[in-house]
């Protein structure tokens, strides 16, 4: 019994973080998550980050397998290949969430509203612990591609529409992103109500000012980003608590 899933990343327009209320860009970078019921045990496989730790990935096994009311004690080998790298703020837990439930559920012929399999990745995020907020913004934006608003704590998806087809520069840091505490971003929920407020309107903007102003928050060095204005980029910011530009 086998099965297999994708999903894609996508890039902050507003950080949830600070009040819950977010926006993300979906873009290209593909997650491939195959799933195969064989064996005793549990086996994971990240291809290319062998020392990742892969607690995720067995909580969204066997939260998926309670959902459809399948054994979750069974044998399996999960194999992960991503274009997305871990711990830089392109969204890569969402996207293997949703890659990893969708391998089950094909492995089980089950079919799932989509947003139910965005709702329960965020779950399986949240008991894992790689997520403050749950990251709802993050699993939609990653799932459904295109312009995505929502709001956080109550898991509703306030708003989607297509985006115009950009290219996309990333520079990813060889460095990983640091907890900051929550209440630095807290601290600055009067100035993020003003960018989620152009964003609705223009969110290219609104992608350059969350980034400078999650830059101030988390001390991350957002010259790269000023450097691509410069350069004559549309936007350019920190996503998600960074690093990657």
């Amino acid at each position: 019994m086998s099965g297999i899933g994708e999903s894609h990343g996508c890039i902050s327009v507003i950080n949830g973080i600070v009040n819950g209320k977010a926006a993300v860009l979906g873009i290209n970078l593909l997650t491939e998550a195959s799933y195969t019921e064989t064996g005793t045990e549990p086996y994971v496989k990240v291809i290319g980050s062998e020392d990742t730790d892969d607690n995720l990935v067995r909580i969204c096994v066997r939260r998926t397998l309670e959902k459809i009311g399948a054994d979750p004690g069974v044998g399996y080998h999960v194999t992960i290949k991503s274009q997305i790298p871990p711990s830089r703020g392109l969204k890569s837990s969402s996207s293997v969430c949703n890659a990893v439930i969708k391998a089950v559920l094909d492995a089980h012929s089950f079919e799932m509203d989509i947003m139910d399999i965005i709702r329960l990745g965020v779950e399986c995020a949240k008991e894992a612990k790689v997520t403050v907020t749950g990251s709802f913004d993050d699993a939609c934006g990653c799932e459904l591609g295109g312009l995505i608003f929502t709001e956080n704590y109550s898991t509703t998806l306030i708003r989607r529409e297509p985006a115009e087809d950009y290219d996309v520069i990333l520079c990813i840091p060889e460095y990983t992103k640091e907890r900051v505490p929550r209440e630095r971003y807290e601290a600055v929920t009067g100035r993020m109500e003003e960018i989620q407020k152009i964003a609705e309107t223009n969110y290219l903007k609104a992608i350059t000012l969350n980034g400078r102003l999650i830059a101030e928050v988390t001390g991350t060095d957002n010259s790269i980003a000023e450097k691509a204005l410069e350069a004559g980029a549309l936007a350019a910011g920190i996503s998600g608590t960074g690093p990657a530009i």
